[in-house]
């Protein structure tokens, strides 16, 4: 029993019970990109230049179900950093954390964003 013990705290002390699941890597567009064809899950993130607040901008389209009908929630992040990836995972059936980053770089931002069941709002929370 005590070489038992022995050979498993080595294999124990080398997991990480606490890491964060990988998720789900996109590329972010540099034009808006509309496909009719979206699921439920499906998450486009688009960013463009805007002279009117002077700086990028970053909108995340989120699609989920709700009632058997298809929702999205439209979320916009004003941020001057150039982002090229985006990493999420859902934490809701209709909410997601999401991570902007510069795959080149080492900026990111990272966020929660979700809608509501009825389609009628979403909802960011900066971390």
């Amino acid at each position: 029993m005590k070489n038992f013990l022995i050979l498993i705290i080595p294999f124990l002390s080398c997991c990480n019970y606490n890491q964060e699941p990988k998720g789900t890597i996109i590329d972010i567009h540099k034009e808006y990109k509309n496909d009719s064809l979206n699921n439920s899950k499906d998450v486009i993130v688009t960013n463009s230049y805007f002279e009117s607040i002077g700086g990028n901008a970053y909108f995340v389209d989120i699609y989920f179900d709700s009632n058997d009908t298809l929702r999205s929630a439209k979320i916009f992040l004003g941020d001057d950093n150039i982002y090229n990836k985006a990493n999420y995972h859902w934490v809701s059936d209709t909410s997601l954390h999401i991570t902007l980053y510069d795959s080149e770089g080492d900026s990111s931002v990272s966020f929660f964003a979700g809608g509501t069941m009825d389609g009628k709002g979403s909802s960011i929370s900066i971390e």
